[in-house]
């Protein structure tokens, strides 16, 4: 259910588009999830977070938050729903290369092949153009391949607080304080919003981004992680690009290329030769494959 939802935040992305601007959506999605997950978290717990340690989620806002938000909205708009799911699920490939390159990871030939294969596949689909009216643009592929970078950096990165404070406690102040960060670029986006143009549909496709793949996800995944492994998660991953693959021809009227598909086999396949490469070293899986809620 987790993957299916986040599945449809791309196609629900463009149905708001024609109305709200990425950097309204952006601003809307973080600033709706963040008060949602400041309600639950308060009223949960009363974990509160050292001074020293706020300027470092201030950091996380800025890589986790503001760039991948505004990054993945950008390339939405300019990219098809299809190809972003495909993208997308080259995170956990990416996760590795970034945590390989701290040194926080080993390098072992089946990742290597894993993380090239992969990103060859990432490389196919957005460098290898099809027909203009396919919908898709270099820039807007590689919009989405430059927010899964810094999503995945964010990831690692975020381990060492993960370890010192509860999910919900670093989640909430990331969004919170990514709020704060977006407000500047992001209000002046609303007030541009035409009120005759917002419809009752457009409102509650705004709700369903902030209260489904933005919030209802993250408790979904919370609720697996605790009753399942992370690798066995972190696989459904590929249900994303096939769920957007039945929908977007339908709400869209997106289609699906042989190029798209020849990409998603690619990625695929890197993404379960490095997953094999972690299961053989006799490690659970880490932070590289867990899906974005057990990572905040």
């Amino acid at each position: 259910m987790t993957q299916v939802i986040f599945a449809t935040l791309p196609i629900a992305i463009k149905l708001v588009l024609p109305v709200v601007e990425p950097l309204g959506i952006a601003t809307i999605r973080v600033t709706g999830a963040g008060i949602a997950f400041a309600v639950l978290k308060w009223s949960r717990t009363s974990e509160r977070v050292a001074r020293v340690d706020l300027l470092r989620l201030a950091g996380l806002a800025m890589l986790g938050v503001l760039l991948t938000q505004v990054l993945f909205i950008e390339g939405v708009q300019r990219t098809t729903a299809v190809h972003t799911n495909i993208l997308i699920t080259t995170i956990p490939v990416f996760t590795l290369a970034v945590a390989i390159a701290l040194g926080r990871e080993h390098l072992s030939p089946a990742k290597l092949a894993g993380i090239v294969i992969a990103g060859s596949g990432a490389a196919w689909l957005a460098l290898s153009r099809g027909s203009a009216s396919e919908g898709a643009s270099i820039t807007g592929d590689l919009l989405i391949a430059a927010n899964s970078v810094f999503y995945a950096s964010y990831l690692v990165l975020s381990k060492d607080l993960l370890q010192r404070y509860q999910p919900m406690t670093v989640v909430t102040w990331v969004f919170l304080l990514g709020a704060l960060l977006i407000a500047p670029i992001g209000v002046p986006a609303l007030m541009r919003i035409s009120p005759e143009a917002v419809s009752g549909r457009t409102l509650l496709v705004i709700l369903y981004i902030v209260a489904f793949p933005s919030f209802l996800t993250y408790l979904l995944s919370i609720w697996a992680l605790r009753r399942t492994s992370s690798s066995l998660v972190a696989m459904y991953v590929y249900v994303q690009p096939v769920v957007t693959a039945l929908l977007a021809p339908l709400v869209l009227g997106e289609r699906v290329t042989s190029r798209a598909g020849v990409a998603s086999v690619l990625i695929f396949i890197g993404l379960a030769l490095a997953t094999w490469g972690e299961q053989i070293a006799g490690r659970q899986l880490g932070a590289a494959f867990r899906p974005p809620a057990e990572g905040a």
